[in-house]
């Protein structure tokens, strides 16, 4: 499956892994993080595909906190 995931993905798993498999906002910065958008839709994108968990904060779509699902510890060879 990592086959199919672009690098700025395997990243943000990657990421998600250093930081014990639960990673919490923020994860750009707001106004100067060109790349905040990008990495909103990769979560969005790892979400869909089964390969993270997202809470998200009450009452708005923003994500709070991301969790490796076991999927995504496979895509990183962590089986």
């Amino acid at each position: 499956m990592s086959g199919d995931l672009t690098e700025n993905q395997m990243e943000l798993l990657a990421r998600v892994l250093q930081h014990g498999g639960t990673l919490a906002s923020p994860f750009g910065h707001p106004g100067e993080d060109s790349l905040l958008e990008e990495v909103l839709e990769n979560i969005d994108d790892l979400e869909a595909r089964g390969l993270i968990m997202v809470n998200r904060t009450r009452g708005s779509d923003e994500p709070e906190r991301i969790t490796l699902s076991e999927q995504g510890y496979d895509a990183l060879g962590m089986a």
